[in-house]
């Protein structure tokens, strides 16, 4: 039972793999790279003002209540342009579901597949968004005289890394779905 419910519920990682495999290394790098570097630096500076853990989750809480509904805003952004792509008959499509060679994915199927992933890691933003600002409301008092353990630093790089990530894809995104529409 539990095989086939990982099973019907694997287009998460179907997407992350397609998406790594298409996106060239200029791209990985401004999508990957360049967010875990502007999140590293982003902590490193928290670190220097921020030295009490409840300190740290207060602060994740207040952003975290803009970033979600900046990111779901994106992630609605990204339902609709899937949606006009997927139902678009003629012209521009045309163009996108011709298959470049040596690929194993048509321009459209790409396009999707890039814009699916942006739309699965937003959500996910949005999920640890959720818990961050429900979990900073409740902050135990046997806590509130810790130092922040690196732990809690991982955990912050690693979600300023997929907000940012998020946010670069969308801008990805448009321009890629603008190259193709405009220029092929």
């Amino acid at each position: 039972m539990l095989l086939s419910f990982i099973k019907a519920n694997n287009f998460p990682w179907v997407t992350l793999k397609r998406y790594w495999k298409n996106s060239t290394k200029s791209e990985l790098l401004v999508d990957v790279f360049l967010p875990i570097v502007i999140a590293i630096i982003m902590t490193y500076f928290t670190a220097l003002s921020v030295t009490k853990f409840t300190v740290l989750i207060e602060k994740f809480q207040q952003i975290s209540g803009q970033v979600i509904a900046a990111i779901s805003i994106l992630a609605g952004f990204n339902v609709a342009s899937i949606t006009i792509i997927a139902t678009v008959s003629s012209g521009p499509l045309l163009v996108l579901r011709t298959r470049l060679p040596g690929a194993q994915l048509s321009r459209y199927e790409m396009l999707i597949c890039f814009f699916t992933w942006a739309v699965i890691i937003q959500l996910t933003v949005v999920l640890i968004s959720i818990v961050l600002f429900y979990m900073g409301s409740f902050i135990p008092e046997h806590i509130k005289d810790w130092g922040v353990p690196m732990w809690a630093w991982c955990c912050a790089v690693f979600w300023l890394s997929i907000t940012i990530h998020s946010i670069f894809l969308s801008v990805r995104n448009m321009k890629t779905l603008y190259l193709y529409v405009t220029y092929e």
